[in-house]
């Protein structure tokens, strides 16, 4: 049970860049014109999380000379925070994607509706 208050605060995390599970043709006018503008980013964004994903993934014989030379702690630290960065960055970019593509999809059906009902 939603109670009132509750409603009102996801409200509230929704209008300052919060983000719940609402899909991206509800959000609030302003969100979705922050996430417009930052479409054309996502597919950049996937390219280049993958590409240093994959050059993270060829550097792992190295590892085990690096740790012996810098300290094992720094190393693999260093090592799992890259890699979490770019995974960060490939899904940051596949939400872009995803988004744009559902509001492009929402918006079109909502115009065919629209014209179809006069």
């Amino acid at each position: 049970m939603v109670t009132r208050a509750f409603s009102h605060s996801l409200d509230a995390f929704t209008a300052i860049g919060g983000r719940n599970r609402a899909s991206a043709h509800t959000r609030l006018p302003q969100q979705r014109r922050i996430d417009d503008d930052l479409a054309p980013l996502g597919i950049p964004a996937l390219a280049l999380g993958v590409m240093l994903t994959v050059a993270g993934l060829t550097v792992l014989p190295l590892m085990t000379e690096w740790a012996i030379d810098y300290g094992h702690v720094t190393v693999y630290t260093a090592y799992i925070l890259y890699l979490t960065l770019t995974v960060a960055l490939s899904v940051w970019g596949v939400r872009r994607i995803r988004d744009h593509r559902r509001s492009i999809y929402y918006t079109s059906n909502a115009t065919q509706s629209t014209n179809t009902r006069r």
